[in-house]
């Protein structure tokens, strides 16, 4: 059986107004796009990375890779430039980049000779406080329930991507703190009891995003169906903050997104 993500803020909301466009494709006459994985996670060295590909006929299952094109990433504050390498499908790295908190940093990708651009701030992600694990949780009392704690920041706006790790299932969400700012806010989970055991361990993973980039989360997590995860769902229906300096009729897809995640893994009591 499977479980439910309850965000107690403000759950998902999939109406909004926002700089993100919506593509429809013409699955017929197909055109092939620059895709654009640019979500850093600093700190994690299996998400420091930036991943190209193109987008494919609909019926296809294999995104070609993009392995010829140029990568950087640039620091605006002290305008230093760091050059990625290419390592093969798609994936472009650099060890040298240490990404500070408050900065704002320029992506760069230079593919057939065109130039496409985007810009992320590193922002600072709050912990995780507390969990409350409640045994007799549910209407009717026969489900766990773990409410993930953590302090929102009352002196700004926030926005917030969560993803939570269990021994059943993976799920994100997006969450604000429209109504609860400068409250701990509550991340609230229910397993039924025949799925989740003592012993077994939940991975929290929380960090503060932009505004835009929450939107456009909430978009991708509007049509990613089941699998409830934004990133396993083709990017080839939205536009993201990356923009082509030479073309700019020959948009890319994807986003870049720097940021800093905190985890917190709990023990099931």
């Amino acid at each position: 059986m499977k479980n439910i993500l309850y965000l107690l803020c403000t759950l998902l909301g999939l109406t909004f107004i926002s700089c993100e466009e919506e593509v429809q494709l013409n699955f017929d006459e197909h055109t092939p796009r620059l895709v654009i994985d640019g979500n850093v996670f600093v700190g994690e060295e299996d998400f420091v990375r930036i991943k190209l590909s193109t987008t494919t006929d609909f019926y296809a299952n294999v995104f070609p890779k993009v392995d010829n094109a140029n990568v950087s990433i640039k620091d605006l504050n002290t305008n230093q430039t760091y050059t990625l390498s290419n390592t093969g499908e798609g994936n472009f790295i650099t060890a040298d980049l240490k990404p500070e908190m408050g900065t704002t940093y320029e992506l760069m990708v230079v593919y057939k000779n065109e130039t496409y651009k985007a810009t992320s701030t590193l922002l600072t992600s709050p912990e995780v406080i507390s969990v409350d694990q409640v045994n007799d949780g549910g209407i009717m009392g026969d489900s766990y329930e773990f409410r993930f704690n953590f302090q929102d920041n009352a002196n700004e706006q926030n926005y917030y991507l969560i993803q939570m790790i269990s021994p059943i299932d993976h799920f994100f969400g997006v969450t604000d703190d429209q109504f609860t700012n400068g409250n701990v806010m509550n991340d609230l989970y229910f397993y039924d009891k025949e799925d989740i055991k003592a012993g077994d361990e939940l991975h929290h993973a929380l960090n503060s995003v932009s505004k835009d980039y929450y939107n456009y989360l909430s978009k991708l997590l509007s049509i990613s169906g089941e699998s409830n995860n934004p990133f396993a769902s083709p990017m080839g229906t939205i536009k993201g903050n990356i923009v082509n300096q030479t073309n700019e009729k020959n948009y890319a897809l994807g986003y870049f997104h720097m940021a800093k995640r905190s985890h917190y893994i709990y023990k099931v009591q």
